[in-house]
């Protein structure tokens, strides 16, 4: 077992809501993909012990997220946990007005990164800078807004469910939404619903997780498999497992495709590979069952 899919609470870190699910789990080690800020709630992938290693291939390439925003307010952190502006003179658009401003946000967009982002200049976080009050050069970065949608709309807020690629910030797409409109907006909700293949029915909230017996609790744990769809899965015969555990090419069965793969002995996992044209996979990382437990 190796991955828990945790619905994150509003109003921790992601690394907090990572060491609560550690010790309660009791795992050595924990990393997670994916950052949610302290306000959003949502899906938020957990690797334990050894399986760390593999968190670079969680298929992340596509996430949904559902978000509401408030009208008439702004924040230098473009949601309602920073410094607010109010504007009492915000007209109010009709909803076909909104739906159109929303839609023309379909497609390849480029997204300028907010001042208080993880994003790194230098080596050190954007927020960490703009919270001294520091000048930071606007960074433009390629996004993909798959679908979007208005999900209701009673003023001042609107919610909208977005499909987009990974690196979308949401609250800068909403407040970007109100601009294109003459108005201000700050984000007050955002809930994480899909990360790549992994749905928000997947995942359990760390209240629900607290109060099980271990053996329910290790039921959300997933095996690497289950979490890593995208990354192929190989079977190697016995006398070839001491090779490949020794760092030594191996022959695959019934190999497709080249590239990563993961590498079973039946149903044990023996670690990450890459197979070649002619179907011999090299050892990538290597998992021993005494050391990824």
């Amino acid at each position: 077992m190796s991955v828990l899919i945790l619905n994150k609470e509003k109003g921790i870190s992601s690394f907090s809501a990572l060491k609560k699910a550690q010790k309660e789990l009791a795992f050595t080690k924990a990393g997670h993909a994916g950052t949610l800020d302290p306000l959003a709630t949502g899906v938020l992938p957990i690797f334990f012990n050894d399986y760390t290693r593999l968190i670079d291939l969680i298929s992340n390439d596509r996430k949904e997220y559902i978000a509401d925003f408030v009208i008439g307010i702004s924040s230098n952190t473009q949601d309602i946990t920073g410094k607010l502006v109010y504007y009492s003179n915000s007209f109010r658009p009709k909803i076909s007005e909104l739906r159109k401003a929303i839609n023309n946000f379909i497609g390849k967009k480029v997204q300028i990164v907010p001042d208080f982002s993880a994003k790194k200049v230098k080596g050190v976080p954007m927020y960490k800078l703009a919270r001294k009050g520091m000048k930071i050069k606007k960074i433009e970065q390629k996004i993909n807004i798959y679908e979007i949608e208005l999900l209701d709309y009673r003023f001042p807020i609107f919610k909208i469910r977005v499909l987009c690629s990974k690196g979308t910030y949401i609250r800068a797409l909403g407040v970007d939404i109100a601009n294109s409109l003459n108005l201000h907006a700050a984000m007050s909700e955002l809930q994480r619903t899909k990360f790549g293949s992994i749905n928000i029915e997947d995942s359990v909230t760390f209240n629900k997780l607290k109060n099980l017996d271990n053996h329910r609790k290790m039921q959300y744990v997933k095996r690497i498999e289950e979490i890593l769809i995208n990354v192929p899965k190989v079977k190697i015969k016995s006398s070839e497992v001491k090779k490949f555990q020794n760092g030594s090419q191996v022959k695959g069965q019934k190999i497709k495709k080249t590239g990563k793969c993961l590498v079973f002995l039946e149903d044990k996992f023996l670690g990450l590979g890459e197979v070649d044209e002619t179907s011999w996979i090299k050892p990538i990382k290597v998992f021993s069952s005494r050391r990824s437990k």
